[in-house]
């Protein structure tokens, strides 16, 4: 048995080719190809939740033996202009109403919910403090919300291109203890990372009380393995932190989606055994 648990990020519906979103289709094929290369978590990246029938889903993915890991929103923003910090208050509460959806079929297939991208860009503006405060209410409310389905939030750094504010592990990590919230945690993305965090280790180390979800994918998006960023540092830093929960690749389905998913699950499992060896070497 391996150290983590590895999913694939999936979407139910066609998206563009140059979304990070690996396997693309029904439920039906996303389960056969995840489960004959390995993996055993779907990440579902998805806008609009209620157009899905998750009772549906929940008995196909279990069926085929994996499970649900996170639903991930940042379509919202993108496809139905949601924002949490928009200036105008009904699109945040038609956000925040969104979110509950989202929470609502989370918890039939006991997934976490990832509030990300949604936060948006503060822009410089001068009254910044404003706007985050729009998000840390907004994130109070949804916490609330979802303790009472049984549900996790997910926070994740962003990077400053997408949304300038919460970008680094430390930023990110400071925020969810701020809240006190038990329900919500700390998640963490490697393509962020490598732009905005200069101490990988330091990094891990930092939030790991509070982490509870990982996104591995390399350089461009793609797969680990086909760009040049050190998993195996990663690996070990997570290692260290006795993480034993998802790392889920969210990548360009390039060659392929098929081949992108096999060949990243693959690379993982070899930096993964890697990692285990390098450390064991440590002790002796």
């Amino acid at each position: 048995m391996g150290f983590f648990r590895y999913g694939v990020a999936c979407s139910l519906n066609e998206v563009s080719v140059t979304a990070p979103i690996t396997l693309r289709g029904s439920i039906e094929q996303i389960c056969e190809d995840a489960k004959k290369i390995g993996y055993e978590g779907l990440e579902i990246q998805l806008a609009t939740p209620l157009q899905f029938d998750w009772e549906h889903v929940k008995k196909v993915t279990e069926d085929y033996g994996l499970a649900i890991t996170a639903f991930a929103t940042g379509r919202e923003l993108g496809e139905n202009g949601l924002c949490l910090i928009s200036d105008d208050a009904a699109v945040r509460r038609a956000t925040i109403d969104r979110l509950k959806e989202h929470i609502d079929c989370a918890a039939v297939v006991g997934a976490k919910v990832i509030v990300g991208s949604l936060r948006a860009k503060l822009l410089g503006r001068p009254d910044a403090e404003k706007y985050e405060k729009y998000h840390q209410d907004a994130v109070l409310e949804l916490a609330d919300y979802a303790k009472t389905k049984n549900t996790e939030i997910l926070i994740e750094n962003i990077l400053s291109y997408i949304s300038d504010y919460l970008n680094t592990m430390a930023q990110v990590t400071d925020f969810v203890t701020g809240l006190g919230k038990d329900n919500v945690k700390v998640h963490l993305d490697t393509y962020s990372m490598m732009m905005e965090d200069n101490d990988i280790s330091g990094s891990v180390a930092y939030c790991t009380k509070e982490l509870d979800y990982v996104h591995f994918s390399d350089t461009a998006r793609l797969y680990p393995g086909g760009g040049n960023v050190d998993f195996k540092t990663f690996m070990k830093a997570l290692m260290q932190a006795d993480y034993h929960g998802w790392i889920v690749t969210e990548c360009v389905p390039l060659p392929t989606p098929y081949d992108c998913a096999k060949n990243g699950y693959e690379y993982m499992m070899a930096m993964e055994t890697a990692a285990r060896i390098e450390l064991a070497s440590k002790r002796f």
